[in-house]
C-alpha cells in the first residue's frame, strides 16, 4: 500500500518541489541538492524522482530541461548515486517499462567512441605541436585572437576549460568545440559542464548530435531540441542507437508510461 502511495502522489509532490529548487540562483547548489536527495530517496521515490524530471522535459517544460541538465551535470550519475542504488533503481525502471529512466542510468565510460590513444597523445592540438600544455594554457587565458582560434582544436580538456571561462571566447568559438570530430569526449564534458555555455541553443545542438559525446550528456541535451533537430539524431545512424530511439520517442510525444508493478 505504501509502494502504491508513492507512486500515485510522488509525482506531484516532486512538481512542487521542482519549483522550489528552481528558485535557487546558484545552479551548482541545485545540481548538488538534486544528486544528494536522489541518493537519499529510497528505489521508488528515486525512481519517481526521475520519472517526473523526463516526463517534464519531453513537454519541453523549461522547468525539467533546466533540471535534467543540473542533474546530468553530476557525472556519473550511476556514482553518485552509489551501485546498489543504481541496480536498483535500474531494475524497477526495466520492470515498469521505463526505457527512458534506464538510458539515464548508463555508464558514460560503456558508451563512448573514445579517440585512439596515437591521436590523444600525440596530436592534443596540430595547429600548436610545438606547444607544451603549460604554454597552451597561458595561452587560454590570453587575448590574442589568431592564438585563440588555434587551441579551440585543443584536446587537452584543461585547456578547454580555461578557454570556455575566457571573456574574449563567444558562443561561435564553442559550438566548434563542441561539433568537433574526432575530438576528446572529455573536452565536449567540459563544454556541457560549462554553466555560461551549456544553456546555449546551438551548443545543446552540437553535443547532441556529435557521436563522440558520451550518452547521459546526449541524452540531457535532446530534450532541449526542436523537432527538425530531434528527427536529425533520430535518423542518424552514426549516433548511439540508444539516442536515436529517445530522439524517437520523443518525436512521436512517447516519454516512456510508468506501468503497473508486475505481481
Amino acid at each position: 500500500m505504501l509502494r502504491g502511495r508513492v507512486d500515485r502522489d510522488a509525482p506531484d509532490a516532486l512538481r512542487v518541489w521542482f519549483t522550489h529548487l528552481l528558485g535557487l540562483r546558484e545552479r551548482q547548489f541545485r545540481e548538488q541538492l538534486l544528486a544528494e536527495r536522489l541518493s537519499r530517496f529510497d528505489t521508488h521515490l528515486g525512481f519517481s524522482l526521475l520519472c517526473a524530471l523526463l516526463d517534464l522535459a519531453a513537454t519541453k517544460d523549461a522547468r525539467g530541461r533546466q533540471l535534467l541538465l543540473d542533474l546530468t551535470a553530476t557525472r556519473p550519475l550511476a556514482e553518485a548515486l552509489g551501485y546498489e542504488r543504481t541496480r536498483s533503481i535500474y531494475s524497477l525502471a526495466r520492470a515498469r517499462g521505463r526505457e527512458d529512466v534506464t538510458r539515464l542510468l548508463l555508464s558514460p565510460a560503456g558508451q563512448l567512441q573514445r579517440v585512439p590513444a596515437s591521436h590523444a597523445a600525440s596530436r592534443e592540438n596540430r595547429h600548436m605541436q610545438d606547444a607544451s600544455l603549460g604554454w597552451r594554457k597561458k595561452l587560454a587565458r590570453g587575448n590574442d585572437r589568431m592564438k585563440l582560434d588555434r587551441l579551440v582544436f585543443d584536446q587537452n580538456p584543461a585547456v578547454t576549460r580555461l578557454l570556455l571561462d575566457n571573456p574574449r571566447i563567444v558562443e561561435r568559438d564553442v559550438v566548434r568545440i563542441a561539433a568537433m570530430r574526432p575530438t576528446n569526449p572529455d573536452c565536449l564534458v567540459a563544454v556541457f559542464q560549462s554553466r555560461k555555455w551549456r544553456s546555449r541553443y546551438p551548443v545543446k545542438v552540437a553535443l547532441a548530435c556529435n557521436p563522440y559525446s558520451p550518452i547521459d550528456v546526449a541524452l540531457a541535451c535532446l530534450p532541449q531540441l526542436m523537432r527538425q533537430n530531434l528527427r536529425y539524431v533520430a535518423e542518424n545512424e552514426k549516433l548511439a542507437a540508444e539516442l536515436r530511439q529517445a530522439a524517437s520517442e520523443l518525436l512521436n510525444h512517447r516519454p516512456g508510461q510508468v506501468s503497473p508493478p508486475r505481481s
